[in-house]
């Protein structure tokens, strides 16, 4: 099994909802052929700002939703992309996929919520993993501060999960988690991940950019430096089975208490 997909490392600037996804159809207009396209942590808000997340937060169905769901179905390209979500008066950050009809499968709430930029008195916890089929690989979302728990990915890989998608907004303050434990969650579980940072500077935070998409081995299959561009890379179930044959870390680890 095959995807062929991308990320849209987009450069943080203080504008609204539709001009971020205008930029996103612009990026779409100009690669073709993606099966899938991620977007950065909430990428429809920015980051850092309580003001312009309260501004600019949704429902799931939302206007921007809508927009973004038309844009998957126009261009037959699944899209994930993080935005702040309204529910039942909380506030969630959250990602969203629409697959290449513009159906919704997948809304993420991030489940564990750091003190960074106040996350944590922002935000309401999510309480569900989200495992979702793309072209007959079984995937999973995470956002930003989840992947750095080895504890969600290896659960995760565990049930099967092949592909690891993870919108973030990592700053050049933990320069540690864009650079090195990403690669290391595909590394020891012996599957892909798909790293989508912002980049530039915005409310005072530094984004490193740093979007990659990650081989089982652990190493790059794409890196989109710091400019704001879109990366593709090809994602395929044979490089798994080789490389969990050759390292079964997953099977080893039931062994341990």
């Amino acid at each position: 099994m095959k995807i062929n997909a991308g990320i849209f490392q987009y450069e943080m600037r203080d504008e609204t909802p539709l001009r971020r996804v205008q930029r996103l159809e612009e990026k779409l207009q100009k690669t073709g052929g993606l099966d899938l396209i991620v977007c950065p942590e909430l990428f429809l808000s920015g980051y850092g700002s309580f003001d312009k997340i309260k501004e600019y937060c949704e429902q799931s169905d939302g206007e921007f939703a809508n927009k973004i769901s038309a844009l998957a179905k126009k261009y037959s390209t699944a899209i994930l992309y993080g935005y702040p979500e309204m529910a039942k008066n909380s506030l969630f950050n959250s990602a969203q996929y629409f697959d290449t009809k513009g159906t919704s499968l997948a809304n993420h709430r991030k489940q564990i919520l750091p003190p960074t930029a106040n996350e944590s008195k922002i935000f309401k916890p999510g309480s569900k993993s989200s495992i979702i089929m793309i072209n007959g690989i079984k995937s999973a979302i995470v956002i930003c501060y989840e992947l750095e728990f080895p504890e969600i990915i290896r659960k995760l890989a565990l049930q099967g999960v092949e592909l690891i998608i993870a919108p973030t907004g990592q700053s050049s303050h933990w320069p540690a988690a864009a650079l090195y434990n990403c690669r290391t969650r595909a590394f020891e579980n012996g599957i892909y991940v798909i790293y989508a940072n912002s980049t530039g500077n915005l409310h005072g935070i530094n984004f490193m950019g740093e979007s990659k998409i990650i081989s089982p081995d652990g190493l790059d299959v794409v890196n989109a430096g710091t400019a704001e561009k879109v990366i593709t890379g090809e994602i395929n179930t044979n490089e798994i089975s080789s490389v969990q044959n050759k390292l079964p870390y997953l099977d080893d680890s039931k062994m341990l208490n």
